[in-house]
């Protein structure tokens, strides 16, 4: 029986090809992942470019307040204020459309009510009737809610979405706070898919808010 000899040259050469193949292979998915993630890197920074914008001041001498706002939201200031239930809208600040298509532009508004002279002036007392007033808003669920030093008082955040007929799921921060037997609320309104987007904005706009 003849038994051939095994190519050893052949083999080597087959091998090496297998080698630089498999070399070729593994370098192209390489390059097709690192494309993939630099891409997304870019359009996460693009996003955080989007949302640090220059602040400027507003004052309202007569609510006596101040806070800031990003320069390229529209700023709609009520004069003496507009009435809605037992609270007047002072000012809103309205952000950019995003795009052609955007059907709903978030908006951060401020609120001055004041408080049933037989109701106690405490923060929780507040607080606790106006979540009761918000369980009527469709589909109402309550995220969180906690205390914190808003300048030298306290206030009271509270997050929680609901059901808008003209865009969906909501998502909204409310701060409320008093001074002078006066409660002033600041509500951040927000598409719920694009809330985090605006969230670093926002807490930067409420930590800026200060009583005269």
């Amino acid at each position: 029986m003849y038994i051939s000899k095994p190519n050893t040259a052949r083999n080597t050469v087959i091998s090496s090809l297998y080698s630089m193949v498999a070399f070729f292979i593994l370098a192209f998915y390489y390059f097709l992942l690192f494309s993939v993630a630099t891409g997304f890197s870019s359009q996460y920074a693009v996003g955080q470019t989007m949302i640090s914008k220059n602040f400027l001041i507003y004052e309202n001498p007569a609510y006596g307040f101040k806070i800031q706002y990003p320069s390229d939201w529209e700023k709609i200031e009520f004069t003496g204020g507009v009435e809605e239930g037992h609270r007047k809208i002072i000012i809103n600040f309205v952000s950019p459309l995003e795009s052609a298509s955007d059907n709903f532009r978030e908006y951060f508004i401020i609120e001055r009510g004041s408080i049933e002279p037989q109701a106690t002036l405490s923060l929780q007392h507040v607080f606790n009737s106006y979540v009761t007033s918000l369980k009527s808003l469709p589909d109402f669920k309550l995220i969180e809610s906690n205390i914190f030093s808003l300048g030298d008082r306290p206030a009271e955040k509270l997050i929680y979405s609901y059901s808008n007929p003209e865009v969906g799921v909501t998502k909204t921060t409310d701060v409320l706070v008093i001074k002078d037997e006066k409660v002033y609320l600041l509500s951040f309104n927000s598409d719920a898919d694009k809330y985090n987007n605006y969230l670093p904005t926002i807490q930067k706009m409420v930590r800026s808010f200060q009583f005269r």
